[in-house]
């Protein structure tokens, strides 16, 4: 039995399946909304900085707790779903960031270790089935997420040698990353390829944190076969 979901570096999660969505109509919201982005204060993500080599077209469908460009009229039911999927209440979510893949985009994006609270992420659509996401785990065991750099040098947080690839249920599903004890990379094998994760973002709270503890932990149990594990080798 896993005890601390430190231990877990991904897994896919025990909730529904996200719903089908009409995905030229979402990559239409993303291109007429992403040109005029709010600014977003505290704004956590490496667009600004890395201006070539991204390989996302980023946009924040919710930010401070307020839906942006009518996301959640135009989509409500993966509006919905975003909250519900983990067994939160809406006021539980405060961000949700969507990350289609540039069309353009291929080999292995920047090695990186996401801000977000908890590591709730979701597929909405996943047409790159194979090594698709890659982790280093780190030297240490870290209890506490520590400062990772985006110069790749990680000399302050060692990484081991080891490059794990994540493997899928199924091209629309909900996962679990672990941003204190990995680094990750998106890969693109096939260009072109449809891949839009999503960031979902919750309230710092001893009862969410719970109850997304008993989440990661019951699915790694669930699904042993997909679920990467932190060890020290």
């Amino acid at each position: 039995m896993i005890s601390n979901a430190l231990n877990i570096l991904y897994t896919p999660l025990d909730t529904p399946l996200v719903p089908k969505t009409d995905i030229l109509k979402l990559l239409g919201w993303v291109k007429e909304n992403s040109s005029s982005q709010i600014v977003i204060e505290g704004r956590q993500d490496a667009s600004q900085i890395l201006k070539t080599g991204y390989p996302w077209n980023i946009i924040y469908a919710k930010t401070n707790s307020t839906w942006q460009y009518d996301f959640d009229i135009t989509f409500p039911v993966l509006a919905k779903f975003f909250s519900s999927a983990y067994g939160l209440e809406n006021d539980d979510v405060t961000s949700i960031v969507l990350l289609p893949v540039k069309t353009e985009f291929a080999g292995t994006g920047f090695y990186h270790s996401d801000p977000d609270n908890y590591g709730l992420r979701m597929y909405i659509e996943n047409e790159e089935t194979e090594n698709f996401l890659l982790m280093k785990p780190t030297v240490e065991p870290y209890m506490i997420r520590p400062v990772f750099s985006l110069d790749q040098s990680f000399t302050n947080t060692p990484l081991q040698d080891k490059i794990i690839s994540a493997s899928l249920l199924s091209n629309n599903q909900t996962f679990f990353i672990n941003n204190t004890r990995a680094v990750h990379a998106v890969n693109t094998v096939n260009p072109g390829t449809v891949r839009i994760a999503v960031i979902v973002n919750c309230v710092r709270s001893a009862k969410v944190g719970a109850h997304i503890s008993d989440l990661i932990l019951r699915s790694a149990e669930k699904f042993k076969e997909h679920a990467v594990m932190w060890t020290s080798k």
